[in-house]
Parts: C-alpha cells; sequence; structure tokens
C-alpha cells in the first residue's frame, strides 16, 4: 500500500519539474549513508566499522520496518536528498488516529540551497494527505523553517531539575518492582495503554522498540497493581562530580502511569533515593505539573524578575500541520465541544503555496450539554470569521494554544470581538498535546 502511494505520487506531489521522489532500498545504502552522515555527522562513529554498522542498521530497517518508510529525492536521476517518513498511531482527543511523521531530512552536500529540503516537506504533505493523516508531524531541526512551511508549534516539553527530597512522599512503595529485558514487551503494552489516556501521544515505533530492548546501561522500576504493569520508568544516574563519587543525579528518561496513585509511588521511590542522588532530572508535557511538588524551585537558584523563582526550563519539539481542513474535522467529528450552535469562517494564509484561503466550520448541538463540529460550505454564512495562517489553525484545533491568548497577543482576529469568549471555550481541550517521542 505505502509503496503504491508513493509511486503514484513519485512525481505528482508539486516538486520541481525534473525531481521524483523513490523508495530507497538496500542497494543504495552506499549513497545513502554519504548523505545521512554529511547532514548529521555530530556523535557519530565515522571509522570503517562505525559506518558498517550504520549501513547493517538502515539495511535491517529497510528490509523489516512496516511504520518506517525510506524515500529518497532524485534530480536527473542523481540521488540528492533523503528523509524516512513514520505512519503513527496517535491519541486524537480520546481515539486513535493515524498520523504521519518526518526524520532525518537530509540534503547532499553539493545540492544544498537548490529547495531539495522544500521538495521533500512537499513530498511528506503530499503523503500525508493520500494516506489520509490526521496531522503531520516533525521535530524541527531549525523552528523558522518549518514556520514558514505552516507548521504550528505543538505544547512545550518541562524540564525539572529539583532536589531529590522534594518529590512527593509516598508512603508504601511495596508495589515497586525492578524491571529488566525479558519485562519490555509489558512496558510496551503498558505504554500503549498510557498513549490512550493522552492526548497527542503516540505508540512507540521501531526504532524506539529496538533501542529499548537493546538499552543494557539503563535501570527500569515498575509499578504493579493486582499482577498487572500500571506504570514504568527508565532512568539512569549520572555523576555531578570529578572527585566526589556520592554527589549523582537520577535522570528519569521516560515516566508512564495509568493513574495518579502510580505516577506517586514511582516518584515516591525516587525521593527515597535522595542518599544516592541529590537531584533528579523530570521531562514531562504536563504543564501543572510543578503542583505536585512539595518545593517547585529547581537547583539552579535563579531568580527572575518580580520575585520570581526558576521552576523549570522549556522546550518547542513537535510541530503539527493539518494538511487537510476537512478531513481533519471529520476525523475528529466525535470530539466533544461546549454546547453551541454556530458556523465559524477562517480567512487564512497558507505559508507554503503563498495563498489566501477560506475554510468554515459548523458547530452544531449534539444533545443538552455538548456539541459537535463539522465542516461547512467554505462560502457558507458565518456568525464570525478568523483572520489567522494555516500555522495557527493546527495549533489551535490540535488545542496547542488558547484563542484569547493569541487574540490578545495580536497573532488571530476575530471579524466581531464579542465572540472571543465562546471561541475561546470551543477551542479549549483539557490537555494540551505532548509526546516524548524522539524521531
Amino acid at each position: 500500500m505505502k509503496k503504491n502511494t508513493i509511486e503514484k505520487l513519485s512525481r505528482n506531489f508539486g516538486g520541481s519539474a525534473n525531481r521524483e521522489v523513490r523508495i530507497i532500498t538496500p542497494d543504495l545504502i552506499d549513497e545513502y549513508i554519504t548523505i545521512y552522515l554529511n547532514s548529521y555527522p555530530a556523535y557519530k562513529d565515522l571509522s570503517d566499522d562505525g559506518i558498517s554498522g550504520y549501513k547493517t542498521k538502515y539495511i535491517n530497517s529497510m528490509k523489516n520496518d512496516e511504520n518506517i518508510t525510506f524515500v529518497g529525492l532524485f534530480e536527473d536521476n542523481n540521488f540528492i536528498a533523503l528523509m524516512k517518513i513514520i505512519d503513527f498511531s496517535m491519541n486524537a482527543f480520546g481515539k486513535m488516529q493515524h498520523s504521519v511523521g518526518l526524520m532525518s531530512l537530509a540534503v547532499h552536500p553539493m545540492h544544498k540551497k537548490k529547495g531539495a529540503a522544500l521538495d521533500m516537506v512537499r513530498f511528506f504533505e503530499a503523503y500525508a494527505k493520500e494516506t489520509n493523516a490526521a496531522v503531520a508531524m516533525l521535530l524541527p531541526f531549525r523552528i523558522d523553517f518549518y514556520r514558514k512551511m505552516g507548521y504550528g508549534y505543538g505544547s512545550k516539553l518541562d524540564e525539572y531539575r529539583i532536589p531529590t527530597v522534594n518529590l512527593p512522599k509516598f508512603d508504601d512503595i511495596s508495589c515497586i518492582k525492578f524491571l529488566d529485558s525479558d519485562d519490555t514487551s509489558q512496558m510496551l503494552e503498558c505504554q500503549r495503554e498510557f498513549v490512550g489516556l493522552n492526548h497527542g501521544m503516540v505508540i512507540k515505533f521501531e526504532d524506539e522498540i529496538r533501542d529499548m530492548f537493546s538499552d543494557s546501561q539503563s535501570k527500569r522500576i515498575g509499578c504493579f497493581i493486582d499482577g498487572k504493569l500500571k506504570g514504568y520508568a527508565i532512568y539512569t544516574f549520572v555523576s555531578e562530580s570529578d572527585v566526589n563519587y556520592t554527589l549523582n543525579r537520577i535522570e528519569i528518561k521516560e515516566l508512564v502511569y495509568l493513574d495518579p496513585q502510580v505516577l506517586n509511588a514511582l516518584l515516591g521511590f525516587f525521593r527515597n533515593q535522595s542518599d544516592l542522588a541529590q537531584t533528579t532530572v523530570i521531562r514531562t508535557g504536563e504543564e501543572d505539573f510543578y503542583h505536585i511538588l512539595p518545593s517547585a524551585q529547581d537547583t539552579s537558584g535563579n531568580y527572575v524578575d518580580f520575585g520570581f523563582l526558576q521552576t523549570n526550563i522549556s522546550a518547542v519539539g513537535t510541530m503539527y500541520k493539518i494538511v487537510d481542513l476537512d478531513n481533519f474535522v471529520l476525523l475528529t467529528e466525535y470530539r466533544e465541544f461546549p454546547l453551541s450552535d454556530i458556523t465559524v469562517g477562517f480567512d487564512y494564509y497558507d505559508e507554503l503555496s503563498h495563498a489566501s484561503k477560506i475554510f468554515a466550520v459548523k458547530f452544531t448541538p449534539k444533545d443538552k450539554f455538548s456539541s459537535c463540529w463539522s465542516p461547512a460550505p467554505s462560502d457558507a454564512p458565518c456568525d464570525v470569521r478568523i483572520e489567522c495562517c494555516l500555522s495557527d489553525i493546527s495549533s489551535l484545533f490540535m488545542g496547542s494554544c488558547r484563542l484569547s491568548s493569541l487574540v490578545r497577543l495580536g497573532k488571530i482576529r476575530l471579524s466581531n470581538q464579542s465572540f472571543e469568549p465562546l471561541l475561546d471555550s470551543l477551542f479549549y481541550y483539557r490537555q494540551k498535546p505532548w509526546t516524548n517521542t524522539d524521531y
């Protein structure tokens, strides 16, 4: 199916006339590795043995991975750029949807500044649309590059570096057990359940699964309730001093939990390790995580003007683009909105095509308490219109931001300001999308 889709789009994706996209097969591994390692040389083993290992790894992936597709851009039959397309299963407002991710976009050093990366993104989006993906996702190497193509921000990931003794207490951690590689399958099943509870999360794909099975350096703990794994943490101890072996920190690489009790049991375990590690590092997309900490102040000691103490650092990661607005609304018609009967129009600028476009969505009462949405004809009479960019719509529809915030900041404009409170409540979702998937 994917092969047929890529062959169908090979030349028909809006790219330059003398270019086409093909699936990369093992016979092209030497050219693939040359482009890839020239684009991502950092932290790579460039010895003969290292390069041989990369070849073996990627040939195995090309042959066996169902969710990873290696594609290349060819100009007059010359291999000039590459990327991987990941077919994800993503939680969108409580139900699993197909989405696609862009990974390892790279251009041959001799073909930079010729629009090759732009053509690859065009193909990626054509693939997303052709395969009926709800959204296109990526982790940006340069935020401005993708913003100019219409990608909207997802939510932030917060990194907390806090004294271990400031983690919440949990009196009974008898449910916590050490895990080993034999428990990886249970951990993957637990992660699938975790994804089902959290908007924006994606089920692990092959690269992540391989990393879990091969990781012999990290420690793992799990929380078992009635014999079932209900949460786990993967972590390492890192030395904080070259001269004092007792100074360490805990780096929590992954934290998965199916309910609050499990989360607190896992954190309670780490608190009990304060004699071994004075600091704990936790990364989370839960924007209100600091509320569960006895003291949210981090270890930096930084004081910020107006009397504020630093609690964490924040980072932008996943960016989203809704490549087909009508399709996104149809795919998520199950989403519940506050009770309303209103048609909202969008006058938006499509950054990639450099064109002004229109779109409309109708909210219709479903019962006494809620409404649902559906696409409306673009020329339908609208109660209010929103002027914005496609990147704004992508963030707004995914629930990454508040409409009122964008209005206050002048990022979007309403034709009638009196609709702001209603629109803000309509587009609000109880959880911002976040994922710790690295692709």
